[in-house]
């Protein structure tokens, strides 16, 4: 068979007992890496996507397990232990298309729900809605949204039913929720948003919300040289539109609100069509609150696309740390009745993300706000009266380092309907864990305990005084895995509600009951059931199977544990062999590396099934972080290496916090100690031919263990590295290594930069960036290489042209052939 790479591994030659070299990589080898890193989760069954029913109790899910009938929806009903087959997607999908006259892939379904007590779904197509009825499938289009009960999805519906909010030409505004909304374009596109989804003129009946001219992770696109402040011709709102503000304006907007990763609308997308914005109505219906984004004064980072016959500018809103403005909004209560709006008396917030932390009472004359400082050394919950928007401080939170306000961006802060209690997430004695107050802001007690932390809250129950959570470690060997529990609001009754090994992901049913428990572990597939509250099981919905990926050479992951640094810590990790694994052999490493610390190299330790971690129900083929650097890669001769270093997250505070500051450490040393550790228990682990891959802030470990650690680390790949924290996000810099505000910050931030050490290489050493990434900006890479330059150090560049911060396949396949080249070949096994 042909070889991956050029060369040839060479024979060793015996004296006394030696380990043979491994061969290299055959034509076969990487067919099957590639079968492996292509391969489609959602065939293996077990993780479901719920599609409730408005009875809140039964739901629909799509299947593309092989052994549920691929492609069936099935419709659950745990009350009567059943299940049975709805609809064929690919039938849906052909009626979808021959009603909307384009194409749909039954793979990659457009949004859909049942509604009409589960006889008919609505969907879009081409930008229109449509309802098909069951079990004929046929397709029409839904024509007036407000006759069909739907709610057109650019807005927000008031709990009444009475109104439709939305933003329009920057401002806020309401409709009656039951006036027709004629269909303007006749279905008929006007133009396309450069990603196949076509625009539809003015309001039309419906719109995927697609954003014109952005990037996946890009912030607002900004125009080149100054800012237009001309105010545009404005297109008219739909018929019957109330404007509850006219001050709204370009850069100080009311609606979408500012969050790196999401995909907020351009800023020019408001003028043509209204957009569902942060909103959030009262249980009442009298008032809503909508954020008003202020990005007035961010500056403006280049970024051009150079793949036309002239240069495209891309250039875009960005705040690095030590910016004088940064992404920051103020919140607003509109009144509906009296048609006014007045701002809420809280400090202007671009820290956290509270699409959950604004929390109305149920009687809707308290609402719950959270803020944080920009240092992120103080969070505060605010109390405010809707009636004047006016605030009080409830309960504020401090640390020396940051404060983390919840676990994984879910903001955990809940009230108690009937009590008025509080619940409020907090790391204040060393662990993540939930705490009581009284409506008045007066401390109860905690409520979990113990070296746990507290993950999610799922449901708070008023009448019998409990709380439902979510917590990683707990009844799991591994303090990684999550388990539910349930717990009485004065912390006494904790009983564990999800017994079998594994991590546990909880949807809790909107009317309540019961629950549905997906489980999984490393080596064990997705199995999703319904759970009583007390635990007990109520219906197996979904059991997953490895075979498909067994029967193309897949074998499991294994975990491990290890001491960190100190010898004394425990760190946990998973190692990927190759199926044709032979222990008499001896086999190069790679390190796959992401520091933290907002989580770690290994997500949860769920099933690793193949290596393109798809986790939604329509999942279109991308690569992503470290997308096919698992499994796949160990295909190609090699073990390759993820454990959770200290500095992340999931742990304790100290823990998380080892590297605060310190940024460039990387965890690497905890990497490093690994490595030597599982090389004494295993001594097919070559330790004098280990490589390090990472992607995002892994690209950034990455080339700092080459940089750093260049006696240890021989090869190396990282992509879309923040080289620099000075010129990457002022959220991330500012809350993990601290403030730059000063020339001695300054030198800090110089100290953590990879640039800082280019003289160090003694490795082969790969970068790769995208020239449209604006989540790490290309400039990030090439600081690094202009270093490297200057200090005669030879490297390997790859800029990939039009790709953002997810890099296409081409740029994987390159780093599997970087590292069957550099590093599983050429060397000589060492003898003992």
């Amino acid at each position: 068979m042909r070889s991956f790479a050029l060369s040839v591994a060479a024979a060793a030659l015996s004296v006394g007992f030696v380990l043979s070299p491994v061969r290299a990589a055959t034509d076969d080898d990487v067919a099957r890496a590639e079968r492996i890193r292509a391969f489609d989760n959602r065939t293996l069954g077990g993780t479901i996507f719920p599609h409730w029913l408005p009875d809140g109790v039964r739901f629909a899910y799509l299947s593309w397990a092989t052994a549920e009938g691929a492609g069936t929806v099935f419709l659950v009903d745990p009350r009567s232990n059943s299940r049975r087959p709805l609809f064929a997607a690919a039938g849906f999908a052909a009626a979808l298309g021959k009603a909307s006259k384009t194409t749909v892939d039954s793979k990659e379904l457009p949004g859909w729900q049942l509604i009409g007590d589960g006889r008919e779904i609505v969907s879009t197509a081409a930008g229109r809605t449509y309802i098909c009825s069951l079990p004929s499938l046929e397709c029409r289009a839904a024509g007036d949204l407000t006759k069909a009960g739907l709610v057109p999805n650019w807005a927000t519906r008031s709990p009444d039913g009475e109104w439709d909010a939305f933003v329009w030409n920057y401002n806020l505004y309401i409709r009656p929720a039951t006036m027709p909304l004629p269909d303007v374009s006749g279905g008929k596109p006007v133009a396309n948003d450069g990603d196949g989804n076509a625009r539809f003129a003015q309001y039309g009946d419906d719109y995927g919300f697609q954003p014109t001219g952005q990037r996946e992770g890009c912030d607002y696109p900004a125009p080149p040289g100054p800012v237009d402040t001309t105010p545009p011709a404005f297109q008219p709102p739909p018929p019957g539109s109330i404007a509850l503000t006219k001050d709204g304006e370009r850069l100080y907007s009311y609606g979408p609100r500012w969050k790196l990763g999401a995909e907020p609308a351009t800023l020019d997308a408001d003028r043509y069509r209204p957009t569902k914005a942060a909103i959030t109505w009262s249980p009442d219906s009298r008032r809503l609150v909508i954020h008003r984004e202020d990005i007035r004064g961010v500056g403006i980072y280049p970024l051009y696309s150079s793949t036309s016959n002239h240069p495209i500018d891309h250039s875009y809103l960005y705040a690095a740390p030590g910016a004088k403005h940064v992404p920051q909004y103020d919140l607003y209560i509109a009144d509906i009745a009296k048609r006014t709006t007045y701002k809420v008396d809280v400090p202007a917030n671009g820290v956290l993300d509270t699409a959950e932390g604004e929390n109305w009472s149920v009687d809707s004359n308290r609402l719950l706000v959270a803020n944080s400082t920009r240092d992120f050394k103080t969070a505060t919950l605010f109390a405010i009266d809707p009636a004047t928007g006016r605030s009080r401080a409830l309960i504020r939170e401090t640390s020396n380092t940051y404060v983390r306000m919840s676990s994984r961006g879910d903001a955990n802060i809940a009230i108690d309907d009937k009590s008025g209690d509080v619940f409020w997430f907090s790391e204040r004695d060393g662990w993540g864990h939930l705490y009581r107050y009284g409506a008045n802001g007066v401390f109860k007690n905690q409520l979990d305990k113990g070296d746990t932390v507290f993950s999610q809250i799922i449901h708070v129950d008023g009448e019998h005084r409990a709380l439902y959570f979510a917590a990683w470690g707990g009844e799991a060997a591994n303090p990684y895995n999550r388990h539910f529990y349930r717990i009485n609001f004065d912390g006494t009754g904790l009983a564990a509600l999800t017994p079998e090994p594994g991590d546990h992901d909880i949807r809790w049913a909107p009317a309540g009951g019961y629950f549905l428990d997906t489980y999984q572990s490393v080596d064990a597939p997705p199995v999703t059931v319904s759970r009583a509250l007390d635990g007990q099981v109520m219906q197996t919905v979904s059991r997953g199977s490895d075979a498909p990926l067994r029967a193309i050479g897949w074998n499991p992951a294994e975990q491990f544990t290890v001491k960190a640094r100190d010898g004394v810590t425990d760190l946990y990790g998973i190692l990927y062999k190759p199926r044709d694994f032979d222990p008499a052999k001896r086999y190069p490493v790679i390190v796959n590396i992401y520091p933290g610390p907002q989580i770690g190299s290994i997500g949860e330790f769920s099933f690793q099934g193949g290596d393109n971690y798809a986790s939604r129900e329509n999942e279109s083929e991308r690569v992503r972080h470290g997308e096919g650097m698992g499994q796949a890669l160990a295909e190609l001769g090699f073990i390759v290496i993820k454990v959770n270093a200290l500095g992340t997250a999931e742990r304790s505070k100290a823990f998380e916090d080892f590297t605060y500051a310190n940024v460039i450490d990387n965890g690497l040393p905890d990497q490093i100690a690994t490595v030597r550790q599982l090389a004494k228990r295993h001594p097919w682990l070559d330790v004098d031919r280990v490589g390090i891959f990472g992607h995002s802030g892994g690209g950034f470990a990455a080339a700092a263990g080459m940089l750093t650690h260049p006696e240890f680390f021989k090869v190396g790949v990282a992509e879309s590295g923040n080289h620099d924290f000075r010129t990457y996000g002022w959220y991330w810099g500012e809350m993990y290594q601290g403030p730059l505000n000063t020339a001695a910050d300054d030198a800090l931030y110089a100290k953590q930069a990879n640039y800082t050490y280019a003289a160090n290489l003694k490795g082969k050493l790969l970068l790769i960036h995208g020239d449209m990434d604006c989540n790490n900006p290309p400039g990030q890479t090439l600081r690094l290489v202009d270093a490297l330059t200057r200090n005669n150090k030879p490297f390997d560049l790859l800029m990939v042209p039009e790709a953002g911060h997810q890099l296409p396949p081409y740029a994987m396949r390159r780093a599997w052939s970087y590292f069957v080249a550099n590093l599983a070949e050429g060397q000589e096994a060492k003898g003992k």
